[in-house]
């Protein structure tokens, strides 16, 4: 009905109002399907611009030759008293050699048309772009999500190993504390399983449970261990969950572990002026092992790429090493990708 336009008066007949409506559409058709068969993934996939758009016009000019040989071998003869007469007044004297050949009335003809059968082609290569991003949209996003419980529940079993292994050592020893370490347990479980589930959570949740784990490993180690924990966010704040337990198992694996004499643990969790969450791990060298350049677990290469796929561009892992100390500091917030840039 569009490519009629206002020229459908002029027809003789239904039939030929749909030939010659039906021929535009046609060609209109080619132009679409090449483009996006054929054009598209060759050319636009690849980046390759000027390419897709320099063969994207070619072939509009073959299809506007196509449309010329159409009308000259079959409307013209067919109606010549309606859609004949208009070409016979206007064009009479051209062979198909010459309207194929570009004469000046012939690219005038030719050049007008492109747009009509282009437009089309650009409407749907601009929905299926649209389509096309919507889905690598979805994948990414059900990739993610699947690599992120993959890291999940590769960093579990190592917390849940760590802790049952602190259990089992005062069950040995007869503490009275071994009740008390399975409640603390019980609660870690709870919240592992259950309450962070969810991409965000609380961070007071964050930091209660963390503070179960903390008690844990106090027990285990009693009056070897001094432990701190100075949380000084007061506003309600969500967070990734079991990113700062890597730092915290790190810290105690790495300062407490090893370390024969008093050992020392300092968290605190703050805002900076930029407004992001500022967590900081502070631990103890030991002193038997002042050598020890083993920070490198497999915790920590999963909190990399857990922080790569949640919060891109928003994070910094910064050490700081002295003699005496090794703290991790890990900034989060969308407030660092502005203040990067």
């Amino acid at each position: 009905m569009i490519n009629l336009g206002y020229d459908w008066h002029r027809f003789a007949s239904l039939r030929e109002a749909l030939e010659v409506g039906g021929l535009k559409t046609l060609t209109q058709w080619l132009v679409a399907f090449f483009a996006i068969q054929v054009l598209v993934p060759k050319f636009l996939h690849h980046k390759r611009h000027l390419a897709f758009g320099l063969s994207l016009l070619l072939l509009a000019l073959l299809m506007s030759q196509f449309y010329i040989a159409v009308s000259y071998l079959y409307l013209e003869p067919t109606y010549p008293l309606t859609y004949g007469a208009f070409y016979n007044n206007n064009l009479a004297d051209y062979s198909l050699i010459e309207r194929l050949g570009f004469s000046d009335m012939i690219r005038y003809i030719v050049i007008s048309k492109i747009p009509t059968l282009l437009f089309p082609a650009v409407v749907l290569i601009a929905v299926n772009f649209y389509e096309e991003q919507q889905r690598l949209l979805a994948y990414k996003e059900q990739k993610q999500a699947a690599e992120l419980q993959a890291l999940k529940t590769q960093l579990n079993p190592h917390f849940i190993f760590n802790t049952l292994n602190n259990i089992y050592s005062l069950a040995i020893s007869g503490s009275t504390h071994t009740a008390e370490a399975v409640a603390k347990l019980s609660g870690i479980f709870d919240y592992v399983l259950y309450r962070c589930n969810e991409r965000f959570v609380s961070l007071d949740a964050e930091v209660e449970m963390i503070e179960n784990y903390v008690a844990l490993e106090a027990l285990r180690y009693g009056d070897r261990l001094n432990t701190n924990i100075d949380n000084q966010i007061k506003k309600p704040t969500q967070v990734a969950p079991l990113l700062y337990l890597t730092l915290v198992e790190n810290a105690f694996k790495h300062g407490v572990t090893q370390e024969l004499n008093q050992a020392r643990i300092n968290i605190t969790i703050k805002n900076n002026k930029q407004g992001a969450v500022v967590f900081t791990v502070e631990n103890t060298k030991p002193i038997n092992n002042p050598n020890n350049d083993s920070h490198q677990p497999i915790g920590l290469a999963n909190l990399k790429r857990q922080l790569k796929l949640i919060y891109p561009d928003q994070h910094q892992l910064n050490i700081v090493e002295t003699v005496d100390t090794y703290a991790v500091e890990l900034v989060i917030g969308s407030e660092l990708a502005s203040e990067e840039s």
